[in-house]
């Protein structure tokens, strides 16, 4: 069974810049981890891959039917049920480990997250797909369904490829990371690492370090050369006025003897010689700079603001209801500078919480103070972000596009004729204008979702090490980003109807 990519070159009509350049890879048994910085083309090279976009060089080998499951999951298609329900062991097997039931299958759109992206991961396996390609299939999934995919991906025997930011999940699947990276308006280079997701990122920086070292010594080498050559020269100028026999006069024979002396010892072939050399020098190594793409240093992170007063907040004992669900919640109150992970499974009632914690504090008149981010923006709340975007000076524009770089983000799409943010930007977007706004109190749900893994170690530093001063609640299933940033865990915990959150 094999997977290979050969000399692929690609770019899309309405660009007039090439995304990907000769670009080959090979894939074989086994599962490998894409990575890469919003943007990069990570679905782009896999849709490749899978045949549903056709490379404008270049050609794609497989084996064996290949499955794509896109990011959102829309439904079953009508060959999935002939396959689902087919009788066959196999597929009985799938079920059963992703605890996967009729009932679900027929409620189709009326499941969870974690339920939806079991439930097409049943249908593509349904088909036994030589090769199984996932686009960030853990967003929204709680630990339970991330423990259920583990455990039926390790089972599948052909070609599996998984772009994900995940990094406990990526780890468990695979000890190869294929990462993308992308400069402005260059094509995308590749760099293949046979290491977990986390080694990788870490392996890839410091080989990046160790390039910009080794780029700015030879500059540093090739300007000093050019230098040494200057002095020479302007030492070679004085030599020449040295020796020349102007206002010497006509009989002072003794001056010119000895001009002429110096002239025939040598002395300006060997200074001349040494001007050549170092000149020589010089262009060799900016020749060699030249070869190489200089390896570019991106300023990231955020200093979250620190100047505006940082308020306690408080919530009183109190049941929340969503339809039939009661959560009980205690009388909390949380300090100034507190970073808070809230855990819980799907559907227990976590962002029923910090929904209602926001509202609270909007009651108290504390609303200027307080950034709520939601999981997803609807199209009224983008619409509004946006606005108070394009409502802003050129300069204060500047400064947001420069904070919206800095988070991993290449913020042009904002200046195209149709404005418009995925929603990992969306999240950038609101976070740079609330530094602008000094808002001093971060509530988020789910904030590594749609965001790349270059995105999410930037957003741990900066709660980690800019944002000390801030409160920050945060709901997650991530357990990496949340053990990197936050020190105190609240859970929700629930059985049938009722819920309570417990503070750890």
């Amino acid at each position: 069974m094999f997977l290979q990519l050969e000399d692929i070159s690609f770019s899309y009509p309405d660009s007039g810049c090439v995304l990907f350049s000769h670009v080959s890879l090979s894939f074989s048994e086994g599962w490998t981890v894409i990575a890469g910085a919003n943007g990069a083309g990570k679905s782009t090279l896999m849709a490749i891959a899978a045949g549903s976009i056709i490379p404008d060089s270049g050609r794609v080998r497989r084996s064996g039917e290949a499955i794509l499951c896109q990011q959102v999951f829309r439904g079953l298609e009508p060959e999935d049920w002939s396959d689902i329900y087919s009788g066959d062991n196999h597929v009985g097997r799938l079920k059963s480990t992703l605890a996967i039931t009729d009932e679900m299958i027929e409620r189709g759109h009326g499941l969870s997250g974690g339920e939806k992206k079991r439930l097409q991961l049943l249908a593509a396996l349904s088909h036994s797909p030589g090769i199984l390609i996932l686009d960030e299939p853990t967003n929204h999934l709680d630990s339970y369904s991330r423990q259920l995919m583990i455990e039926t991906l390790r089972e599948f025997s052909g070609i599996g490829i998984v772009i994900s930011h995940d990094r406990a999940f990526a780890s468990a699947l695979s000890s190869r990371t294929i990462l993308l990276q992308r400069g402005s308006d260059e094509p995308v280079s590749i760099v293949d690492i046979p290491l977990p997701l986390p080694e990788a990122i870490e392996e890839s920086e410091r080989r990046s370090k160790s390039g910009r070292e080794a780029y700015d010594s030879l500059l540093s080498e090739a300007f000093s050369e050019s230098m040494i050559a200057s002095k020479l020269r302007d030492r070679s100028r004085n030599k020449q006025k040295d020796l020349s026999k102007k206002g010497i006069g006509s009989k002072d024979h003794d001056a010119k003897a000895r001009i002429d002396g110096a002239r025939l010892s040598g002395k300006d072939a060997s200074l001349d010689g040494a001007i050549r050399n170092h000149m020589s020098r010089s262009k060799q190594l900016e020749s060699k700079l030249e070869s190489l793409k200089k390896p570019l240093m991106r300023k990231e992170g955020l200093s979250l603001p620190r100047s505006m007063r940082v308020p306690d907040l408080s919530f009183p004992e109190m049941v929340l209801c969503a339809g039939a669900y009661s959560l009980s919640v205690p009388s909390l109150t949380v300090k100034a500078g507190a970073h808070i992970a809230i855990t819980g499974f799907n559907g227990s009632g976590k962002t029923l919480f910090l929904s209602a914690f926001y509202k609270h504090a909007i009651s108290q008149g504390k609303a200027h103070y307080v950034l709520y981010i939601p999981q997803e923006y609807s199209l009224e709340e983008e619409e509004k972000l946006l606005d108070s975007f394009f409502s802003l000076e050129d300069s204060e524009k500047g400064i947001i596009l420069s904070d919206m770089f800095r988070m991993g983000s290449d913020p042009s799409a904002l200046f195209s004729s149709s404005p418009s943010l995925s929603p990992g930007e969306m999240k950038k977007l609101a976070l740079a204008l609330s530094r602008r706004d000094g808002r001093s109190v971060l509530l988020m749900d789910e904030p590594t979702n749609h965001l790349d893994i270059v995105s999410v170690r930037i957003l741990e530093k900066m709660f980690r090490e800019d944002g000390k001063e801030m409160t920050i609640l945060l709901v997650s299933h991530d357990d990496a980003f949340l053990a990197s940033c936050t020190d105190t865990v609240w859970k929700v915990e629930r059985d049938g109807d009722n819920g309570k959150l417990v503070l750890l």
